[in-house]
Formats: structure tokens, C-alpha cells, sequence
């Protein structure tokens, strides 16, 4: 899939986006008025620059329909793909054509109030040379080109079939926009996504955490459905396509037996977890943790959401009872489980339907993780051979991931000692997809409050 994020303008800007990482990157240039529009000598510096960072590779967005200005364009700059992103005739494109005979040609088709403007003349922009459509979404007052506008999936659906070229989407491009858009992305001519304004923070600054979780997001598969309750759905979608990634856990007692449910029945939990916008649950089952089967019971009856099983589980049969039982995902804890015992347990869980939660806390046992990209792998900030009695080490999460990344997961979560939002915000900025948090939100004497202030933290400007 490629992922082009538009509106580059400085060289820092670059760097940050290479090492997202991100394919192409849109220049402007020829967009009187436009934010992130470009002088000619400007629009030749970044494109030179891209191309000596290795990448992204630069793409000129354009207004301009003129061949010759278009081509001075390209010859100054070096550019090899260019963007069309007005209204241009099929006439103009095959102007274009003719003077940029080797270029990429990408054509914007523009959707306005539940239809793409475009559609009667695609055949018409086909034969006049378009390589690639790029369907964007057109403000009420008429404006184009990041705005922010959420592109409206059914019209994008319904001209698919006319379509003999490849096609990217764009129009308030986020990771959980994905979900809208399965259909698109299933289709064999889907090439990818354009970002802007979802790839840019509450100070509108380009963001690598957020990029990379919008590719997550929209790599082919993962915007399928999580699925019908217990046992069918799926944790690592769950996680991608939530706005607040966090794994809201069930646990009895605390780390030094302290009673963390005060009282609440588990019903009641469950039903603030869900108001909260909880992707997925977790429930802690050891009894050194006051846990019980009867406890998984109750969560999985009580809940339409994916369930992650918490215990020490070291024998197949364990994981098909829990299976049966309605779990989504079963942890493995690497620090406990032998080497040789890891990768056939991951592979007995992936068998029987279930996500393999793989918990370590170092490169070694990441090792020993086979299927990686099946797995949702989590570094636990604690040490469990001490009943993680022991004090958070969150550093731990932000030096592993790197090394968690490398096993070809597409869900990295940072586990247990998580107290506070912003603790929560720098994981997910630093990377990570998903955090599981259990007794700083059982602790937690507001969690409206403390979620609110995550959120606030995370959603990007519009």
C-alpha cells in the first residue's frame, strides 16, 4: 500500500516522514492561496532533498493545467509523478500527456454531496492518460485539497466498477476512517491513501506516531470488521481502529492484595468501560490476582467486545478451553514460558482462532516469537516473577520498541504501571498501538476525567 502524507514544506518535515515511514510525499505547487504552497526554487530544494533522504518520493500537487508550466515545473524540480488536483478536462490531461510523456499522472476525481463531480468522464481521463485516480472530498463551500472532510464511501463505491486504473482515497484520512472503507480497500485496484490534516497534531505539526498508526490502520486486512462477540473478534483490530487504544483490564486485587473493585460488581465495570469506548477488555484470572474462571465468565457474558485472558497458561489445552469459553486473545508470557515451549503455543492459539498476547521484557525472549505479524506483542513495564510488586519501569516499553517492531506485529503494546493519561499519551506518541492498563484505571477516582484528558491529547487539529 503506498501512504503519501501532502503538504510538505520544510526539510524537517521530510526527515520526520522517512522515518515514519512514508512513501510519497505531496509538494505543492501552483495552489494560489494554499498553506503549504511553494515558490519554484523551493518546490526544486525538497524535491532534492527527499530524493537524497532516500525517500518519501516527492509528487508536485497542483492546480495548474497548463502543459508548459507544468513541464518547467518538473524539469526544475526532477519530479516524476504529478497530481492534478483540479478541475481539469480530459482535453487538458491529454495536454499534459503529450508534454510529460514518462511522468506519473494522477487525476483527482472530486466527491461532493454524495457523488464523485468526475464520473460520467472517467473513460474520457483513461484514455487521456491518467496512470492513477485519487478520489478527494470537496468542502461544502466548494474547496478542495485538505480540508478535512470526511470522503463519503458509498460514492466512492459506486464508480469503482468503471474504473480501469488504480485508485488512491483521501478526505479526512485518519485510522479509524478506515473501517468506512473496506470495500475500497478490498478491491484489487486499491493503491492506497492520502493523508494531511489526520497526520498532523493539535499544534499542526506532522506526527510520526500518528502516521504510523494510520498505515496500520489501512494496510489491506486490517480494516476488517472485529467481528461478532467473544471468540470472533479480534483484538488487533479492535486496537487499530480505536480512537483511545487501551485495553481496559479486570482485576480483583492489586500487585500487594489490595481490593481494586471496592466493591463494584463486575457488570458494572464492564458497562463503564464500554461508555468509556473500550476497544477490548481485559480479565486477569490467576488467583494470585484474586482471578477465577467464574470471573471470565461473567465479563464474557457481559460484553460484546474482544476479551484478552490473563493467567499463566502454559499447555494447549488450556487454550482451547479458554477458546470455548469465549476469549478473543490469550496472553503467553515469554519471561515464564520455556523457549521451546512459546513459538508451539503461539501457533496452537493462532490455530483455535485466538490472538496470542505475547508479553516480554527483553530482546531475548522477543526471540524466541514466531508469526509475529499475528501477534499483538506487549512489553510488560513489570516484572512478573515479583508478582509485579515491583516499581514501573515505562522506559522499558519506549527502548523495546524498535526491536518489538522488527517481529512484524502491526499491534506493539505497552503493558501494566501506566497511572496517568499523559503516561498513556507519550506511549502512544512514541509508537505504540495500544496499551493494557488495569489497576491505575480500578484506582482511579474520576475516569471520565482522565480519558477526557487523553483525548484531548491525541485527536489531531481538523
Amino acid at each position: 500500500m503506498r501512504l503519501k502524507v501532502c503538504g510538505a514544506r520544510g526539510e524537517g518535515q521530510l526527515r520526520l516522514l522517512a522515518g515514519a515511514p512514508v512513501d510519497l510525499v505531496g509538494l505543492w505547487y501552483g495552489v494560489p492561496g494554499g498553506p503549504a504552497d511553494l515558490t519554484l526554487p523551493a518546490l526544486g530544494r525538497l524535491a532534492g532533498a527527499a530524493r537524497a533522504l532516500g525517500g518519501p518520493e516527492p509528487v508536485l500537487v497542483t492546480l495548474l493545467a497548463d502543459p508548459d508550466a507544468l513541464r518547467e515545473a518538473v524539469d526544475a524540480s526532477g519530479i516524476a509523478r504529478v497530481q492534478l488536483h483540479g478541475y481539469a478536462t480530459p482535453a487538458q490531461v491529454r495536454a499534459v500527456r503529450a508534454a510529460l510523456p514518462r511522468v506519473e499522472l494522477i487525476k483527482v476525481l472530486h466527491v461532493r454531496r454524495g457523488a464523485v463531480v468526475e464520473a460520467p468522464l472517467i473513460g474520457a481521463y483513461e484514455q487521456a492518460g491518467v496512470d492513477v485516480f485519487l478520489f478527494d472530498s470537496v468542502a461544502e463551500d466548494g474547496r478542495i485539497g485538505s480540508t478535512g472532510q470526511p470522503l463519503d464511501a458509498s460514492a466512492v463505491t459506486a464508480v469503482l466498477g468503471r474504473l480501469t486504473r488504480p485508485f488512491m482515497l483521501a478526505g479526512g484520512v485518519d485510522a479509524a476512517s478506515a473501517a468506512a472503507h473496506r470495500e475500497a480497500v478490498r478491491h484489487p485496484g486499491f493503491l492506497g491513501i492520502d493523508v494531511d490534516s489526520g497526520a498532523r497534531g493539535p499544534d499542526g505539526s506532522f506526527e510520526q506516531a500518528l502516521v504510523r498508526g494510520i498505515r496500520a490502520a489501512w494496510e489491506p486486512g486490517a480494516a476488517e470488521p472485529a467481528g461478532p462477540p467473544g471468540p470472533g473478534g479480534s483484538l488487533a483490530a479492535a486496537l487499530l481502529t480505536a480512537r483511545l487504544p487501551v485495553i481496559m483490564e479486570l482485576k480483583a486485587r492489586g500487585a500487594h492484595g489490595d481490593d481494586l473493585f471496592r466493591g463494584r460488581p463486575v457488570g458494572e465495570l464492564v458497562a463503564e468501560y464500554e461508555r468509556l469506548g473500550a476497544p477490548a477488555l481485559s480479565v486477569v484470572t490467576g488467583s494470585w490476582f484474586g482471578g477465577s474462571r467464574a470471573l471470565l465468565d461473567e465479563v464474557v457474558a457481559a460484553t460484546e467486545l474482544p476479551v484478552l485472558v490473563k493467567d499463566f497458561f502454559t499447555r494447549e489445552k488450556q487454550l482451547a478451553e479458554l477458546r470455548a469459553a469465549g476469549a478473543a486473545a490469550v496472553l503467553l508470557t515469554a519471561t515464564v514460558l520455556p523457549r521451546s515451549v512459546l513459538p508451539k503455543l503461539i501457533e496452537a492459539a493462532l490455530g483455535l482462532g485466538l490472538t496470542p498476547f505475547v508479553e516480554v521484557t527483553d530482546a531475548e525472549e522477543l526471540a524466541a516469537v514466531v508469526h509475529g505479524e499475528s501477534c499483538v506483542i506487549a512489553v510488560n513495564n513489570k516484572d512478573i516473577r515479583r508478582r509485579e510488586q515491583d516499581a514501573p519501569d515505562l522506559g522499558r516499553s519506549l527502548r523495546l520498541l524498535p526491536e518489538v517492531l522488527a517481529t512484524g506485529t502491526r499491534v506493539p503494546v505497552s503493558a501494566s504501571g501506566i497511572e496517568t493519561p499523559q503516561q498513556a499519551a507519550d506511549l502512544l506518541a512514541a509508537g505504540y498501538r495500544g496499551l493494557l492498563i488495569g489497576t491505575g484505571l480500578l484506582r482511579s477516582a474520576d475516569l471520565d476525567s482522565w480519558f477526557r484528558t487523553l483525548g484531548r491529547t491525541l485527536v489531531p487539529a481538523r
